[in-house]
């Protein structure tokens, strides 16, 4: 098991989507894959250290294939699914600080004709930053 992708201090955190060789969903935080990271996404923040404290996540809609690709993604806190927010070129959401990773159901739907779907799970954790770095990060 992979060891989860860390962000610190980004406020969006930005996600681009990506078709792989095989046809499936990929998401990116800049150049590393979340497939090398076992899916996971870390984000740490220092607006998260107060409970009232949020950040955002970004879902950018893509382009492969020669087909734009739109995403959506839907979430469970709990409480029943929640759907993420759409602004003209992403989905979006802001978290609060987590104590456990979130599950979060991304679909990216393409505008071929017939319109193609892939669909992706990816899990989510927002925290303050860890005030003793030296704790290992579990």
């Amino acid at each position: 098991m992979s060891d989860p992708l860390y962000v610190r201090e980004e406020d969006p955190v930005i996600l681009n989507g990506t078709i792989d060789g095989a046809g499936g969903l990929q998401m990116l935080h800049g150049s590393d894959s979340l497939v090398d990271y076992d899916q996971k996404l870390y984000a740490e923040h220092s607006d998260l250290g107060v409970p009232t404290g949020i950040i955002r996540i970004k879902l950018m809609d893509f382009s492969a294939g020669g087909h734009g690709w739109q995403i959506t993604a839907v979430h469970d806190p709990g409480s029943g699914s929640v759907t993420w927010s759409r602004s003209s070129d992403h989905a979006y959401y802001d978290f609060g600080p987590m104590t456990s990773e979130l599950a979060v159901d991304i679909t990216a739907t393409s505008n071929a004709s017939p319109p193609d779907s892939n669909s992706r799970t990816i899990h989510v954790k927002t925290t303050p930053i860890d005030a003793q770095p030296d704790r290992p990060r579990r």
